[in-house]
């Protein structure tokens, strides 16, 4: 047999040498591949996960912000814009109105999908020369409750919530909460008392933890309407055992992307948001001499309840999505929320009965006023926003409240409006 060289011995065939390159590639793919579902992973569970901190909680509203301000398309429409020439009459006696009250804030009158009225009176900030316009924002105060109770029936027809659960079964800590359900929390007829006053601002964990630890059940109180804010607090919470996201995220992610709402952020982004009014104290309206900025400590505990600013555009646009149904899987969704055709008038999901007509809010904090009137098909509407109204001095003289209702009574019944 032919002797091999000592280069024949020690060479390898090249198939081999091709074989352990493939490997090491293919091992440096799926390493890659790893590291960028890891890198994905990462970034949507910083945008999900629930924060503990004050810092986190902050990091979080920023980033779910700017993710949905990138899904969302930028346009203005007619429910942005000032009205009012085509309904000259009507116009100038809403206007009087207002004007004798001396409003400060945005009023926007929708018939039929049309609007038919929106002019905006006095200052945003006095300081920098702004007045306030159509896309400015307003603390929403209580009218948050109505979206809160958008995402509760959402996650109910994705079967993680129903409405007879209890109380109980996600605190069995609270006495009585087994006598407590979803339906009641959402009614105010659950019993539930408590202040939400931290002495400190919290993040959004903290802040549940807060709300399970001062929350009571009057069992006297069950089956019988008390408006105690720390009831959506508590929806806020479960929400967040039976989603485990965020607050901030879901309200992002089903609210104000798919609803397009470009008028839209939390009163903790004020620095960022320019479209921002400031609130004013004061005796009456429209001497502007003392601005207010809401303490942290407050604005964090509103969670659910009442920390969301707004235009009155995207007021109008999400409550007539609720009523409407439209971010609902099934429309039907929106008559088991908000209960429609029953005996007597009620506050239910976030929204008063108001008659037969239609429903209605009504927000007071921070210096700010809000009502929403809409209609029961959700094609009309009022919305009334001011940053001039301290209730301890004001209330009710200088309310526009009662002028809410009944611009609505009167757009609702007339056939034509001049």
């Amino acid at each position: 047999m032919k002797q091999e060289t000592r280069k024949q011995r020690h060479a390898a065939p090249s198939h081999l040498h091709w074989g352990r390159w493939l490997v090491l590639v293919v091992l440096l793919g799926l390493a890659g591949y790893g590291a960028v579902q890891w890198y994905h992973v990462d970034q949507q569970r910083q945008l999900t996960a629930t924060p503990t901190t004050v810092k986190q909680t902050n990091r979080l509203i920023r980033r779910n912000a700017q993710v949905s301000r990138e899904q969302r398309h930028s346009q203005t429409t007619a429910l942005d814009r000032t009205a009012g020439s085509t309904n000259p009459t009507f116009t100038a006696n809403l206007t009087q109105q207002l004007t004798a009250k001396k409003f400060s804030g945005t009023a926007l009158v929708v018939k039929n999908d049309r609007v038919i009225y929106q002019k905006s009176f006095g200052w945003a900030n006095v300081a920098k020369k702004q007045r306030n316009t159509p896309k400015t924002q307003y603390l929403i105060n209580s009218l948050q409750k109505s979206m809160t109770g958008l995402l509760v029936m959402r996650a109910i027809e994705q079967g993680k919530l129903k409405m007879t659960d209890t109380l109980h079964q996600f605190y069995p800590q609270i006495k009585h909460g087994q006598q407590v359900t979803i339906r009641q929390m959402l009614n105010m007829e659950g019993g539930l008392l408590g202040d939400m006053k931290p002495d400190k601002d919290l993040g959004e964990h903290q802040i549940y933890r807060y709300a399970v630890k001062h929350v009571r059940v009057d069992t006297s109180q069950l089956n019988q309407f008390n408006y105690q804010p720390i009831c959506y607090v508590m929806l806020a919470a479960i929400l967040n055992q039976v989603t485990n996201q965020s607050y901030y995220h879901q309200f992002y992610q089903q609210i104000v992307t798919p609803l397009n709402l470009n008028g839209t952020s939390f009163v903790q982004l004020r620095q960022q948001n320019s479209a921002l009014s400031l609130g004013y104290n004061g005796q009456t309206p429209g001497t502007y001499s003392d601005p207010e900025t809401p303490a942290a400590k407050d604005v964090s505990s509103r969670l659910g309840t009442g920390n969301v600013t707004m235009s009155p555009s995207n007021v109008f646009k999400t409550v007539q999505a609720i009523v409407q149904g439209k971010r609902f899987k099934h429309a039907a969704s929106a008559k088991t929320l908000l209960e429609p055709g029953v005996a007597t008038p009620k506050y239910t999901g976030g929204m008063y009965h108001f008659a037969d007509q239609g429903y209605y809010g009504h927000g007071v904090g921070n210096f700010y006023e809000d009502t929403f009137l809409v209609s029961t098909d959700g094609r009309t509407g009022v919305i009334f926003m001011s940053n001039n109204f301290y209730k301890k001095t004001m209330w009710p003289t200088w309310s526009t409240e009662k002028i809410a209702k009944a611009t609505f009574k009167q757009v609702v019944a007339a056939t034509t409006i001049q």
